[in-house]
């Protein structure tokens, strides 16, 4: 049972949480209603009044109506700062649809019914692709324990066969890793962790393709100081050079800008670690890349950028569109693809 008198203060916020902002005021007599309404409790003006008085004297920005009425200006999370969030869950392909609907929902409540009205797109989230699997947030939560612990996680990783049917990889092989961070990239959650040394000192995995996870208590997580190729590991530095989060080797490489706007993508891309030469009239971009991720990435912008060097990736570019040219029924004699 609520106690009026003691209640009254917390009942009268969440009425100006619900329904003031800053284009929209609220009477007394409008906060009085919907109290009895939903609470089934009666005040007087009077107790309104010093509600609101002392929730001012508690750094609550509540102001007046230039034709009276009150609103409750300050929230937990500004319109702007809403609308960025939800964006993010929007396009979010990490997360399924319904607990992204969920998720904003819960944060849109920090804004006023009026303010929520701008959200409504949230609910086609069902329909774009993204992830099925309902253990993004619990494998989140297990591996920050892990690395709160110190201790390293294990699952097993789901791919598909040739009929597209969900299957486990390497036949259920379990993987156990030593879990250092987890990272968004390109819609989907990743985990950069140590696998196996002999291999490559780094390892990536998509979060929502792990199952069946849990914290190997008899497993200290390897120090990175102490991983052979990983001891200076700069996790912005990796961010900035694998594109793609593949996993290999990362080189050198120089680019041909071929358009004048390309210079805006390779900022999106790269941002002031690109650097520009011009030399004989032409203009090149030196960058450091993941060779796999630059490989793709050419691809992706070949009308814009054409690979100057390193010469194998050169090579390996040629050798590919060659085949897919002999693929489509192309052919240009004895000249190269690029």
């Amino acid at each position: 049972m609520l106690d009026g008198k003691k209640s009254s203060i917390l009942l009268v916020l969440e009425i100006l949480k619900e329904y003031s902002d800053e284009d929209h005021f609220v009477t007394q007599q409008f906060i009085i209603d919907k109290i009895d309404s939903r609470y089934g409790l009666t005040f007087e003006r009077k107790s309104i009044a010093a509600s609101i008085s002392l929730l001012q004297e508690l750094d609550y920005e509540i102001v007046k109506g230039p034709r009276g009425g009150y609103a409750l200006i300050s929230r937990l999370f500004d319109p702007t700062e809403v609308q960025f969030v939800t964006d993010a869950l929007f396009s979010s392909r990490a997360i399924p649809g319904k607990e992204a609907a969920d998720l904003s929902k819960r944060i849109q409540s920090t804004l006023s019914v009026h303010q929520r009205a701008n959200y409504n797109y949230i609910y086609k989230t069902p329909q774009i692709n993204r992830t099925e699997s309902k253990e993004v947030f619990w494998a989140i939560d297990t591996m920050h324990e892990g690395i709160k612990r110190g201790k390293r996680i294990s699952f097993q990783y789901k791919s598909y066969d040739e009929h597209g049917k969900e299957t486990l990889r390497n036949g259920g092989h379990r993987y156990i890793v030593s879990p250092y961070y987890l990272v968004s990239n390109n819609g989907f959650y990743y985990l950069i962790c140590n696998y196996r040394e002999k291999y490559r000192p780094i390892n990536v995995f998509r979060v929502d393709c792990m199952t069946n996870l849990q914290i190997e208590e008899e497993w200290p997580i390897k120090p990175l100081s102490s991983i052979k190729g990983a001891e200076d590991f700069d996790i912005a530095k990796y961010m900035n050079e694998h594109l793609y989060m593949l996993g290999g080797e990362t080189v050198d490489a120089t680019l041909r800008i071929d358009q004048p706007w390309a210079i805006q993508r390779l900022r999106d891309w790269f941002g002031n670690k690109a650097r520009l030469i011009e030399k004989d009239g032409v203009l090149r971009a030196k960058i450091r890349c993941n060779e796999d991720s630059l490989f793709f990435w050419i691809l992706q912008y070949g009308d814009e950028f054409t690979l100057l060097e390193p010469e194998p990736l050169v090579q390996r570019l040629r050798e590919h569109l060659k085949k897919q040219n002999e693929k489509y029924g192309v052919s240009y004699g004895t000249e190269e693809p690029i």
